[in-house]
C-alpha cells in the first residue's frame, strides 16, 4: 500500500505534492495545534507542521534531536565549530543546534526550495544571528523544476570554512554525478580535518535483497544505480558502497567509514533509518 500510495504522490509535480500533502494532513495539523494551544516549539522555535514539512518521514524534531547524537558520537562535532547543511529544508537540523552552537561558531545552510529558506530566515536566523540561510537554484524533480544542474554547481562559501558537514536526505535523491560534485566541494570548503557526514541508499546485493517486495523496494537499474520510480529519478537513489567508496577517494577523502541503516529490512544491528557515511 505504502509503495502505491508513493507512486500516486509522485504523479504529480513538486509544487503540486506539497499542496496535496498540505491538504491531506490539514486534520492533523488541527489536532496538533489544538492539543498544544498553539504550534509545538522547541528552544522557543515554533516547528512546522506535519503538513508543511516536505522532506522525509517520522517526526521532525525526533530526527532533528537523533542527528544531532549522531553529529556529536559518529562526527565528532563540538559546539565551537562552524557547520555546514547540505539541504537544510525547513530547519530539522538546524533548530536542535539552536542550543547547542556557541557563536562565534556559526551555522550555514543552503536548500533549492525558496519558500524553505524563507521560513528558516523569519522563524530561525532572525532569533539566532549565528544561523545563516541561503537559497540555491539548481533542479531536482522532487523539489523544484526551476534552476542550474547540480553536477556543476560550487557551493557558494570559501575554501577551509567550515569544521564539519552534513547532508541528510540528499544524496537520496540525486544522480551519481551530482553526488560525486558535492563530495568534492564538501571537501573544498571544510578545514583540514574536517568531517562530513551524508545519508544514503547503499544498495549492495543484500540491502536489494532484503528490500525485495517492501516499502523501499529498488526496482529500476541504470547501469550500476538504482532507483525506486522510473517517472521521478530523484524520488529515491542507491548507489553501491563500493562506488561511494570509490567517489570519496576520487574527491580527496582519507576515509569513508559506513554506518549500516535499517531502511532495507536486513538483520543486524543498525545506526539509523538511512545509511550512514561519514567522510574524513
Amino acid at each position: 500500500m505504502k509503495r502505491l500510495l508513493r507512486g500516486i504522490f509522485y504523479a504529480f509535480g513538486p509544487r503540486a505534492r506539497r499542496v496535496v500533502r498540505r491538504m491531506a494532513y490539514a486534520p492533523v495539523d488541527l489536532l496538533l495545534v489544538l492539543r498544544h494551544g498553539g504550534r509545538p516549539t522547541y528552544n522557543g522555535l515554533p516547528l512546522p507542521l506535519p503538513g508543511e514539512i516536505f522532506t522525509g518521514g517520522g517526526d521532525f524534531l525526533e530526527n532533528g534531536l537523533i542527528f544531532k547524537e549522531h553529529f556529536q558520537k559518529l562526527g565528532a562535532l563540538k559546539p565551537q565549530e562552524s557547520v555546514l547543511d547540505i539541504g537544510s529544508g525547513l530547519g530539522r537540523m538546524a533548530i536542535p543546534l539552536t542550543d547547542f552552537l556557541e557563536a562565534p561558531a556559526e551555522y550555514h545552510g543552503f536548500d533549492v526550495v525558496a519558500s524553505a529558506v524563507a521560513d528558516c530566515q523569519e522563524r530561525i536566523a532572525s532569533r539566532f544571528p549565528h544561523f545563516h540561510f541561503r537559497h540555491v537554484s539548481l533542479v531536482n524533480d522532487l523539489y523544484t523544476l526551476e534552476g542550474a544542474s547540480a553536477d556543476h554547481f560550487t557551493f557558494p562559501y570559501a575554501d577551509d570554512q567550515f569544521d564539519f558537514a552534513w547532508a541528510t536526505s540528499v544524496f537520496t535523491h540525486m544522480e551519481r554525478t551530482e553526488v560525486q560534485n558535492y563530495l568534492r566541494e564538501a571537501r573544498r570548503v571544510l578545514k583540514p580535518g574536517g568531517r562530513f557526514l551524508a545519508t544514503f541508499f547503499l544498495t549492495d546485493e543484500e540491502a536489494l535483497a532484503c528490500a525485495k517486495g517492501g516499502a523501499y523496494e529498488f526496482s529500476v537499474q541504470r547501469g550500476e544505480d538504482w532507483y525506486m520510480s522510473a517517472e521521478v529519478k530523484g524520488a529515491n537513489v542507491g548507489f553501491t558502497p563500493e562506488n561511494v567508496q570509490r567517489w570519496a577517494k576520487e574527491a580527496g577523502w582519507s576515509d569513508a567509514r559506513i554506518y549500516v541503516g535499517r531502511w532495507s529490512g536486513r538483520s543486524g544491528e543498525t545506526t539509523d533509518f538511512q545509511d550512514i557515511v561519514v567522510f574524513s
